[in-house]
């Protein structure tokens, strides 16, 4: 499953990105690396950003971006 199929208040862990992606560094400098626990926050109106917490700090991520992320739902 992907990032992008999270709905607010979900937690889950990256396992990986979809191989075809360009902003894999940049995601990877943000620290959204494999094994590392996000929960969503919120979603903006109108398929806007995306607000995750990685660790102890907060991104707002292009819808995009987080679909290319694949993660495993935590129960």
């Amino acid at each position: 499953m992907t990032a992008n199929q999270l709905h607010p208040g979900d937690t889950a862990v990256i396992s990986g990105f979809k191989s075809e992606i360009k902003s894999k560094a940049r995601l990877v400098e943000m620290g959204l690396l494999p094994g590392t626990i996000i929960r969503i926050v919120k979603q903006a109106p109108f398929s806007g950003a995306i607000e995750v917490k990685v660790r102890d700090y907060y991104l707002s991520l292009r819808p995009k971006d987080i679909g290319n992320i694949i993660v495993q739902k935590k129960v």
